[in-house]
């Protein structure tokens, strides 16, 4: 995980691009990206709290605390559960990330550990991609109304994913995103990418995203909320947990 995180922020450094180490990084010029490096699973930590430090040293500036596999951090939503929530471990990872400035993310992590985090965690988080969970047999990886909205009461977001485990097209992808602000509120919705073909994305390239602005004016929202779902609201979590 070293080389891969020296590999990414030295491209993050390139011209035109803005590596995001605190808040005032969030700020580039028109036209320049600000890159935020994450990390997606704490698996990497191997049970090793100075990781985190370690990680944040190297450039990362969040952690995505479980992935694919039942970690020393909690459960994960498409495995049978092991832990029954945040281990003691995954407690300290979440201290260590909020002393450090770290958006602590809990994408994966099933409601149990979710419930945790937020009773333990001093600054809000946020789930990078996911939505809302509907019919009699949905999806592990998608979320009940609570789960949701317990994120976004604590001043967290819910960034809605454009996977094909629910979705189907990319109009249906506009739908999800107007469910969930008419169920969290607009402060609480954001775009979760994630579209690297494992579950058949709605959404294959970032050069969609003025399609996505698009497709939200016609179905309603002013140019102000399109704004914060599209970017404004994250930046505005982050912001806040790097200060």
């Amino acid at each position: 995980h070293r080389r891969q995180l020296e590999a990414i922020t030295g491209l993050a450094r390139g011209p035109g691009r803005r590596l995001v180490a605190n808040a005032a990084d969030l700020e580039v010029a028109p036209g320049d990206l600000g890159v935020v490096v994450t990390c997606e699973g704490g698996d990497f930590l191997e049970g090793r709290l100075e990781g985190v430090a370690e990680a944040h040293a190297g450039g990362a500036r969040s952690i995505t605390l479980v992935h694919y596999r039942t970690n020393e951090l909690g459960d994960i939503q498409t495995e049978p559960p092991v832990h029954g929530g945040l281990t003691r471990f995954g407690a300290d990872v979440v201290a260590e990330m909020n002393r450090l400035g770290m958006v602590v993310d809990l994408a994966h992590a099933t409601w149990p550990v979710t419930r945790d985090v937020l009773e333990r965690s001093a600054a809000p988080v946020m789930i990078s991609h996911s939505h809302l969970a509907r019919g009699e047999d949905p999806h592990p990886r998608l979320l009940s109304l609570e789960h949701a909205l317990a994120v976004v009461r604590a001043g967290g977001v819910v960034a809605a994913w454009p996977a094909g485990v629910a979705l189907t097209s990319f109009e249906e992808y506009l739908d999800e995103i107007l469910r969930m602000i008419d169920a969290l509120g607009i402060e609480g919705v954001a775009i979760g990418t994630d579209m690297d073909a494992n579950y058949q994305p709605v959404v294959t390239s970032h050069r969609q995203f003025p399609d996505l602005a698009a497709g939200l004016l016609e179905r309603g929202l002013a140019e102000a909320e399109v704004g914060a779902v599209l970017g404004g609201n994250l930046v505005r979590l982050f912001a806040a947990v790097l200060d």
